[in-house]
């Protein structure tokens, strides 16, 4: 099979600019921001453990612009998630041939590459998310989204607000709801309109919400007429609710696909220990 042989996958980051623009913004806006090209060109460090990859071949880029796109859908066709991203990234025609959102034969190759390779990934993608997106945040991303943190018991991916990332980086970006009542003077009858986390067993844990998200949907809120505004709490009411059992189900999934079994049980552990462990020290 003519491939290109990579001790380490490069895969670039499906979000583009826009989880290091959240982050950014978490900042108080005061980091340069990075030009839209290095932007489309920063790549994550990733190693696969696909068993097509001990078997490939070095090309030349000259070779890798000639071979035929049919022949080269063909092979896609057999590999796995994590070899389609590393294959992304040898030049630009497979990076535009394997990246594309809109196309439906691109989206069909990872759809099967995810249906066939990686089982426990059954569950269809959101309909506003890609299959590269789903995979990437699924089974792909190894680092914190925010940081350089890779410890993976460190990580936990919290799909209610797509992020994956460690406790620092989480609590950067949430705010609870003592905060929301006494400082930023949010009605109670709009909490049920921001999405909750859901991830945190214990009791003594405030409920969190994305500041981003928080923003967001008081900012929509606050566009309406006095008359609208009844009618519309309502609705979101329905459509969070309607998350919340989604949610659960994508985050076990990921569990199931990041981690074995012996990995599940020592998280289980950390997090009973968390759980009896002194309360932590953040506003209820």
């Amino acid at each position: 099979m003519i491939l290109t042989k990579l001790g380490r996958y490069n895969c670039f980051d499906p979000f583009g600019s826009s989880i290091r623009r959240n982050s950014n913004l978490s900042n108080n806006r005061s980091s340069t921001h990075i030009s839209s090209k290095s932007e489309k060109d920063r790549f994550y460090n990733l190693s696969s453990s696909s068993p097509t990859a001990s078997s490939f071949n070095v090309i030349t880029p000259q070779l890798a612009q000639t071979i035929p796109s049919e022949i080269l859908i063909e092979i896609c066709r057999y590999l796995h998630p994590v070899d389609l991203y590393s294959l992304a990234s040898v030049c630009k025609r497979y990076r535009n041939l394997l990246w594309s959102k809109c196309s439906t034969t691109t989206q069909e190759i990872w759809k099967n590459s995810r249906l066939k390779y990686v089982p426990s990934l059954s569950m269809t993608p959101p309909t506003e998310m890609s299959e590269q997106e789903y995979i990437w945040l699924m089974l792909i991303l190894k680092k914190c989204m925010f940081c350089e943190e890779r410890n993976k018991f460190e990580l936990t991916m919290y799909w209610e607000f797509r992020i994956y990332c460690c406790q620092k980086c989480l609590d950067d970006r949430t705010v609870s709801r003592h905060t929301l009542l006494n400082e930023w003077n949010v009605h109670d009858i709009l909490l049920s309109c921001f999405i909750q986390l859901q991830r945190s067993s214990n009791p003594r844990d405030p409920p969190l919400y994305l500041i981003e998200n928080v923003k967001t949907t008081l900012s929509n809120y606050n566009q309406l007429s006095e008359d609208e505004k009844p009618h519309w709490i309502i609705n979101r009411e329905k459509i969070i609710s309607k998350l919340q059992l989604e949610n659960e189900q994508y985050n076990h999934i990921h569990d199931l696909t990041r981690y074995d079994h012996t990995e599940r049980l020592e998280r289980l552990l950390k997090k009973l220990h968390e759980f009896y462990a002194w309360p932590k020290h953040r506003s209820m």
